[in-house]
């Protein structure tokens, strides 16, 4: 008896197929969505759906007939069933047929059993109020059958109506999700089920081919119009295939549960024969001659080109891993910068002699820029030698370039060997006493890093990579089982991060100056808490301790520097006295029970007595802290002054030494840690945008976080788009501020050309990182066109107003351009794909720098490292084309333009902000 072969695909495993013949090499690469066509509507008579709440309405279903759908899912006990929004498909009326397919807006792989989709009927009706959207009938229906497999196939869905039930919007639809009358499956019609059924099982080829099948067919059809028409129901005619590009690939996909593993399979990390066997014949130092001269075919070459094209923190299989170490040579020549972080993640860092062969390799990597190497600073990468090879590598970095990584080159250090940090000690009196160091020692870090006896007799451990379920992920190794190649890794890569972050800091001072206080800040110096100001307990005591070693190891160095080190030594200890005074300062006026005029009398007097002249008159300048190029020599009192929000911030002029003067927000009760990164990211995009003669005229302000309730804000001269519209438009306030008889518009040109680009460039960074809560109070504007964004409380994806657009465009903001119609807007759009397209083609960068903010406690990443990365991987569209990219957001925008949902909060907000005022 033959046996019996069943081809299925997990839903999970379902990410990418190759389109076209196996045997040929025009294949592509194309995302797995699943794909629905709209057949027709059968049994749709208008004059069935007159009857509105109670009332004949004779324009009833008189608009368009659309089809509404969204993702569902059935959990018990868990009330919201809605995933995704509503989307709609035009039916033409007289036909009632589309026979377009769309495709859902989840993958396969995000997909589950519970999953369905719901569709709902609608169309207009009118009457003495107006045009209202009418909805006729809907259903529900499961996306896995009862076997747990992916539908494909027609079926004919039966749609239930609406107005009996008292459902008149789409909201209200998900209260019948989980009634079992709303599902779509067509109620005692058991012949029509079943003939539909075995149509089903023809189109996936599950059954034999006859020569009766062509003759049979039109009868089939006929069976089923007549059943339905005899009902006088109404239904609704669909058909899943596999993929838009794929309609006629029948390969199951089933969802599968996670099944407990075996015991033995819960002990990778032993020692495994058969593993240790196949490295010594395949990655040993004879075949390393062969691999030298191999060059991939078509086919391999292409597979590769697919696995470097992984975005950053996914794991490669052990046959990616294989294929990458077999072609290590041929990669670092033709794709250096694509393929090093894949070839670390092949390293079986267990056996001694892969890894002298990989350090090997790693010493004649050819030069890579410094963006590529700092995915080997995240927590994949723990092992030394990956990280002490990034560290020598980042040494081509300029001043400029380090600082904008700075901050998550900080971040890096919670995952470097500990070991290493405290081997060095700070010599400084009054620093972290011999006891701390010794109790971190013992303790061990018991975030990443987790070491149990840091004395010379004991063995500590280390996570590396090895094999477990089929994937590359971490383990623990044992420090001993290295100790071999450590001695030549230390002469050829001799420093280890914060070694190289402190000698840096001592040839650059605003390397210096931003080191010193993103330090403090994960040291966890607050040094202005009261009792609104919760501890920052983002980092455990262990990690608080580490980064006060590495701290206090940047003063030693400059301590015991030249004269040059020593006098930067003084002016960071000024600063912190500074901002602690500062804070006092604030703490004293916001305390006071009077109101905001009181408050700001208080303010001016406080800075013009005795007790607060060091602050306005500072004997010996010092750089300011959020602008170190600033030399600041005091503060005026008379323009001090408060802002109107909850927490008062104050508004500070600094004088400089040669009369000039800096205006900055010191904010006291926010974590601006969150906005620190926002606008860090921001910096960065501009740099990238320039670099390819792409100036977008952004506005990225500075902002610096001295504690987790405390920081500084660069005040820009500007004025919010609700204060302009509240008076009259952009467009005249363009025209007032830059007028110009011959500009476009009656607006100097440079300035609308300014006004054009920087919000195009808002525009796609407000998307790509999802920046939420946009309002028209912070959405500001300068007299010379520039237009930004401030507050930046709520990213990825999060927003605390219900609907809100993914895009901040407004009509408004529209027609300071001209209009809809205009030239200038015409060249908005372009501007804005543009910078799409360039900055998507960094998205590893940023998927990497986000990666590393992952462990900080900001708001937005507590618990959330997956959905962060899934979100930026969605928003960067790094699975999908530039043309469905560019399509992605092009709706996004169009649905930010027609959205009323934004407008009705703004006025709900305005009116917030009158009666705080």
């Amino acid at each position: 008896m033959a046996s019996l072969s069943l081809g299925y695909y997990p839903s999970c495993d379902v990410t990418t197929i190759t389109s076209g013949s196996v045997s040929t090499d025009d294949r592509q690469q194309t995302l797995l969505y699943p794909c629905v066509k709209i057949m027709n509507i059968t049994g749709f008579d208008t004059e069935q759906y007159k009857v509105i709440k109670g009332e004949y309405v004779p324009l009833a279903c008189y608009g368009e007939l659309r089809v509404n759908y969204c993702i569902t899912r059935n959990i018990p006990f868990l009330s919201n069933s809605f995933i995704t929004n509503w989307s709609q498909a035009q039916v033409n009326f007289e036909r009632r047929l589309l026979n377009e397919a769309f495709e859902l807006p989840l993958p396969y792989n995000a997909l589950y059993d519970y999953n369905g989709i719901c569709f709902v009927l609608s169309s207009t009706y009118t009457d003495k109020k107006g045009v209202h959207e009418q909805l006729i009938a809907g259903a529900n229906m499961t996306l896995y059958n009862s076997k747990k497999v992916f539908r494909q196939g027609i079926y004919e869905l039966e749609l239930h109506p609406l107005e009996p039930l008292g459902v008149y919007r789409l909201e209200d639809v998900e209260k019948l999700v989980r009634e079992p009358t709303f599902d779509a499956k067509p109620s005692n019609m058991d012949v029509m089920n079943a003939i539909l059924k075995t149509n089903r099982k023809h189109l996936r080829n599950e059954l034999s081919e006859t020569p009766l099948d062509r003759h049979c067919m039109p009868d089939v059809e006929r069976a089923v119009d007549e059943a339905k028409r005899a009902s006088g129901r109404l239904f609704l005619s669909v058909k899943f295939e596999f993929s838009r590009n794929c309609p006629s690939v029948y390969m199951p996909v089933i969802f599968q549960r996670p099944i407990m593993p075996e015991q033995s399979e819960l002990r990778v990390d032993r020692w495994n024969p058969v593993d240790e066997k196949y490295f010594k014949m395949t990655r040993n130092a004879r075949t390393a001659d062969v691999d030298r001269a191999r060059k991939p075919n078509k086919d391999i070459l292409d597979r590769l080109k697919l696995i470097l094209d992984l975005p950053p923190g996914l794991n490669i299989s052990l046959s990616d891993g294989d294929l990458i170490w077999k072609y290590r040579f041929y990669l670092a020549d033709k794709f250096p910068e694509t393929s090093l972080a894949k070839f670390i993640l092949s390293v079986r860092w267990e056996y001694t002699e892969q890894v002298n062969q990989a350090v090997e390799l790693l010493k004649q990597w050819p030069p890579v820029a410094p963006e590529h190497v700092l995915e080997l600073f995240t927590r994949q990468f723990l092992h030394p030698a990956g990280r002490r090879f990034a560290v020598c590598r980042l040494e081509a970095a300029s001043d400029e370039e380090l600082i904008l990584y700075l901050y998550q080159l900080v971040q890096a250090l919670r995952y470097e060997n500990w070991h290493d940090v405290f081997s060095v000690h700070p010599k400084r009196d009054g620093l972290v006493s011999e006891s701390d160091i010794s109790d971190v020692k013992k303790e061990g870090n018991s975030e990443e890093v987790k070491t149990t006896n840091l004395k010379s007799n004991s063995k500590a451990t280390l996570s590396f990579s090895t094999r477990r379920g089929g994937a590359l992920q971490n383990i623990e190794r044992s420090r001993d089982e290295l100790i071999g190649w450590h001695p030549d890794l230390k002469k050829e890569w001799k420093e280890d991060l914060a070694s190289f972050l402190i000698r840096r800091a001592q040839l650059n001072f605003r390397i210096a100056n931003y080191l010193y206080w993103f330090l403090r800040l994960e040291a966890n110096s607050n040094e202005c808490e009261d009792d609104f100001s919760e501890k920052d307990a983002s980092n455990s005591p262990d990690t608080q301790k580490m980064y006060k070693h590495v701290l206090n190891r940047l003063l030693h160095a400059f301590d015991a520097g030249g004269p040059t080190c020593q006098k930067w030594n003084i002016e960071l200890l000024q600063q912190a006295q500074f901002i602690q005074d500062l804070c006092q300062l604030l703490k004293s006026v916001t305390s006071d029970l009077g109101n905001r005029s009181r408050k700001i009398e208080l303010l001016r007097s406080k800075l013009d007595s005795e007790e607060y002249a060091h602050i306005r008159h500072i004997e010996k300048p010092f750089p300011l802290p959020l602008n170190p190029d600033i030399i600041i020599c005091g503060v005026q009192s008379s323009t001090a002054t408060l802002f109107k929000s909850f927490q008062r911030p104050a508004l500070l002029t600094f004088i400089q030494p040669n009369g000039d003067t800096y205006r900055a927000i010191l904010k006291h009760g926010d974590d601006l840690r969150q906005d620190q990164l926002v606008l860090q990211m921001i910096e960065l995009m501009d740099v990238i945008l320039r670099k390819e003669n792409f100036d977008l005229r952004l506005t990225p302000y500075k902002v610096l976080a001295t504690s987790s309730r405390l920081g500084l804000v660069q005040f820009v001269e500007s004025i919010s788009l609700a204060d302009i519209l509240h008076r009259s438009t952009l467009l005249s306030y363009l025209q007032l501020k830059a007028p110009s008889p011959n500009g476009p518009m009656g607006v100097q040109k440079d300035v609308m050309e300014t006004y054009i680009r920087s919000c195009a460039g808002y525009c796609v960074i407000t998307y790509l990182l999802g920046v939420g809560d946009r309002h028209m109070e912070n959405l500001l504007l300068t007299a010379d066109g520039h237009l930004f964004h401030i507050d930046f409380g709520f990213i990825l994806g999060s927003d605390p107003k219900p609907m809100a657009p993914e895009v901040r465009l407004t009509r408004a903001m529209i027609d300071g351009m001209g209009g809809p119609n205009s030239s200038q807007f015409n060249e908005f759009w372009k501007i804005t794909f543009t910078a799409f397209l360039i900055l998507r083609r960094h998205a590893n960068l940023f998927l990497t720098l986000f990666s590393l903010m992952s462990n900080t406690g900001i708001q937005s990443f507590n618990g959330q490292q997956n959905n962060a990365s899934e979100f930026l991987k969605e928003h960067f569209c790094v699975y999908q084309s530039e043309e469905r990219a560019v399509s992605r957001l092009a709706n996004r925008m169009t649905e930010s333009i027609k959205a009323i949902v934004p407008d009705i909060m703004e006025r709900i907000h305005t009116i917030v902000q009158y009666m705080r005022n």
